[in-house]
């Protein structure tokens, strides 16, 4: 046999002797991919489109189009409904244990949103305790101002 063949076949051997004799102690979740994440935010506010995500190549950068919908939550913040429906997204996203959800609610949405402190507040009052928190958290981390609430 050649030294090739044998390091397949000791190979081969562990993999199925020690595929029997151990418990899978572990889950597969399947993650979102960079296009499914701004889906889910163009699914939820259609209108935006043209301005979060104007070509293509948005559907593969999710902080882009986050980021260009904070400026646009901070814009329309006089809006009430609006607002009502965004603090719903945030809460839903803040519930969401997808890593590049987690990232793209901290980072990109709720980074932007606090870049105004009085919109933070008026999202704040409209938000759960848990998306609060999370807010909170990047009001005091990032602007390094104490929440208003």
């Amino acid at each position: 046999m050649h030294a090739k063949t044998e390091v397949f076949a000791a190979v081969a051997d562990f993999a199925m002797s020690s595929d029997e004799h151990k418990a899978v102690d572990f889950i597969l979740v399947r993650t979102m991919t960079p296009r499914e994440v701004v889906c889910l935010l163009l699914s939820r506010f259609p209108t935006t489109r043209d301005l979060v995500c104007p070509d293509e190549y948005c559907f593969e950068e999710p902080s882009r189009v986050y980021d260009s919908f904070a400026g646009i939550v901070i814009e329309r913040s006089d809006d009430h409904e609006f607002l009502q429906s965004v603090a719903l997204f945030i809460d839903e996203l803040a519930e969401s244990k997808d890593p590049l959800i987690k990232d793209v609610l901290i980072a990109n949405l709720l980074e932007g949103i606090a870049a105004n402190a009085r919109v933070a507040r008026m999202i704040s009052r409209s938000i759960s305790p848990r998306s609060r928190s999370l807010l909170y958290e990047v009001e005091s981390k990032v602007y390094g101002r104490e929440p208003m609430g």
